[in-house]
């Protein structure tokens, strides 16, 4: 009877501890998913911003936290830029840190070892400053590295005092070591791509990619029912410069006149080399009118090129816009080369719209 007595009051005590080591169990759990889906992160497409801010999130989810940042080095890793955040917000103030003695950050990347800060108000390394900064208590900062590489830190916020411990951080370490990988990934991949969709000489897009974009933003000034216009561009006279010249002074051409078309379009246009001495570019969003005022731009531009050689270039332009002058991607291409025809009978080194009643 005693020993039944017994089992009955430590019955709760039983239960106590089969509830704890439960939470426990799936505490560790979840941990282990968060890990995996970094892993899986690793192997995924998805476009670099996107993978940061994913790791983030996940990271303070991970370490049970209640906000986290994410740095990325410049490439001369003389500071380190804000690229992701969740559950806080940063000012453009703290948006750059400089890598030196004189942050946290900046003493992790240096050190290439984790940094925890239990009260960083008075942490005198530590930018203290407005109001989102002080809703938090605790930091913890991690370098994001392999053996050989280090790319950034990454850090988590706590609105309580904790005091991080050791099992903690070196799980938050395998955690940064594993969004490295996948950090590096990401950047490989796009490299590969941009090398593939670009060409070398001029550093613009390829012909190739022309094509995949053409029918990609006709579709969507279709969707969206706004304007697109196309600008074509030939280089005046470029095998007369090579001939008399050569090739390299050419090529050289090429480049300089490549430096323009960026010089005068936005972000969202997108320049190619066509083929050639033949250059594009696509101009989302924008009218005819506006086209044109950009390919006057660019034709004034080039002319005003002095080279050693002491010649001159100039470029004759075509400009056609969708929906307006064309109803799908190829007649777009056909109306702007029109265009472009017409520049050259009138001499070169001047700008035509389309008209379909010339």
């Amino acid at each position: 009877m005693k020993e039944f007595f017994k089992k009955i009051t430590d019955f709760p005590v039983s239960v106590k501890t089969t509830r704890r080591k439960f939470k426990t169990i799936i505490q560790e759990s979840q941990k282990l998913h968060t890990l995996l889906q970094i892993n899986e992160e690793i192997l995924s497409e998805r476009p670099l911003p996107e993978l940061l801010h994913n790791i983030v999130k996940s990271g303070v989810n991970f370490l049970q936290a209640d906000a986290g940042t994410l740095r990325l080095a410049d490439e001369d890793k003389n500071s380190l830029t804000l690229k992701a955040t969740s559950g806080t917000y940063r000012p453009l103030s703290t948006k750059i840190l400089p890598i030196n003695e004189e942050s946290i950050a900046g003493k992790v990347f240096l050190e290439k070892k984790p940094i925890q800060c239990l009260n960083i108000s008075r942490e005198p390394s530590y930018p203290w400053n407005g109001e989102e900064t002080s809703k938090f208590t605790s930091l913890l900062t991690v370098p994001l590295k392999t053996k050989d590489k280090i790319l950034g830190v990454f850090s988590v916020y706590t609105r309580e005092k904790r005091e991080f411990s050791e099992l903690e951080v070196k799980t938050a370490q395998m955690f940064a070591s594993l969004s490295t990988l996948a950090i590096i990934n990401r950047v490989r991949l796009e490299q590969i791509y941009q090398s593939a969709i670009t060409e070398k000489l001029t550093g613009l897009y390829n012909q190739n990619y022309f094509y995949e974009r053409l029918k990609e933003e006709v579709a969507r000034s279709s969707r969206n029912n706004y304007s697109l216009s196309l600008i074509f561009i030939d280089v005046d006279w470029l095998k007369s410069i090579n001939d008399s010249y050569g090739h390299l002074v050419g090529d050289e051409a090429l480049k300089k006149i490549s430096q323009v078309i960026r010089s005068c379009v936005r972000k969202v246009d997108l320049p190619f080399r066509y083929g050639g001495d033949e250059l594009a570019v696509l101009l989302p969003q924008t009218d005819g009118e506006a086209a044109y005022q950009i390919a006057e731009r660019i034709r004034s531009k080039v002319s005003k090129i002095s080279f050693r050689e002491k010649f001159h270039l100039t470029v004759s332009i075509g400009v056609a816009t969708y929906p307006q002058d064309a109803n799908n991607p190829q007649d777009l291409l056909s109306k702007a080369d029109s265009a472009l025809y017409k520049a050259k009978q009138k001499g070169r080194n001047c700008v035509e719209r389309f008209n379909a009643n010339q």
